[in-house]
């Protein structure tokens, strides 16, 4: 079989695979508000975090941890959690939890950590606590859209792991999730996290076309996210900004004033 057939065959096949585990179009962004100053009070995250079911999940890992970073983003994972493991502390708060893939990998996490997990989908906190029951984590069902629970606590470290490139809305919203998630840290606390970038597009063909077609989806947010955009969110935020690059993925870091 020529090379370019084996190579059109494959991203076939991976696409089928993709379209079996996030089906439905989840929801559409009109072109006019990729670019448009959105209210971040009006945007829907719901359909977005809808993707995650009881059945959906036990394929995340493989799906995104296995297959899409190495070949698609070309971060692998092991620099993820390293990123991880480097920033988080014992009093910790995961925002977008996924399936608690990090945390459970985490050396530096125990017992005797305070570990609080807060997601939009219950099958995420489900999965995930289950996952580190170990730990025996708090978990608090809430919107990034909405402003988080007065009730939470403060905490020595934050993250959001995979979650910008999720978010539909512009700049703005993107602003208010960072401001949302870095009042609940300790002053001097860690908001750091994972973002897989837009611009410039993935270098690979089968990367570039499953971004475009995540994005049309609404699955991802990203068309236009660069380091220049998430530098400049980060820094009207956080201080003491860090970013660091692999592949199409920003791993980024700052403290709270």
């Amino acid at each position: 079989m020529p090379e370019q057939v084996r190579t059109l065959a494959f991203e076939a096949r991976t696409c089928y695979a993709v379209g079996c585990l996030f089906p439905q179009p989840v929801f559409e962004i009109p072109p006019r508000l990729l670019n448009a100053s959105t209210d971040p009070s009006s945007i829907d995250t719901d359909a977005g975090h809808r993707i995650y079911t009881s059945w959906s999940l036990p394929l995340y890992d493989l799906a995104v941890h296995g297959f899409s970073n190495r070949f698609l983003w070309h971060c692998r994972t092991a620099t993820l959690q390293a990123w991880f493991d480097r920033h988080v502390t014992d009093c910790h708060l995961d925002v977008g939890v996924g399936t608690g893939l990090f945390l459970d990998r985490s050396q530096r996490l125990n017992s005797a950590s305070q570990v609080t997990l807060l997601d939009a989908n219950q099958n995420c906190l489900n999965t995930a606590s289950k996952r580190i029951a170990r730990l025996q984590p708090t978990t608090v069902l809430a919107n990034l859209a909405q402003p988080l629970p007065s009730t939470l606590p403060r905490f020595r470290s934050a993250s959001l792991m995979y979650v910008l490139h999720c978010l539909p809305g512009d700049t703005s919203f993107r602003s208010e999730v960072i401001r949302r998630v870095a009042t609940t840290l300790e002053p001097g606390g860690i908001l750091f996290g994972a973002t897989i970038l837009g611009e410039p597009r993935p270098k690979g063909r089968l990367g570039r076309r499953v971004m475009a077609s995540y994005n049309r989806r609404g699955i991802f947010g990203n068309q236009n996210d660069s380091v220049d955009l998430l530098q400049k969110v980060l820094s009207g935020e956080l201080r003491a900004v860090e970013i660091a690059i692999e592949g199409s993925v920003a791993m980024f870091a700052g403290s709270a004033g």
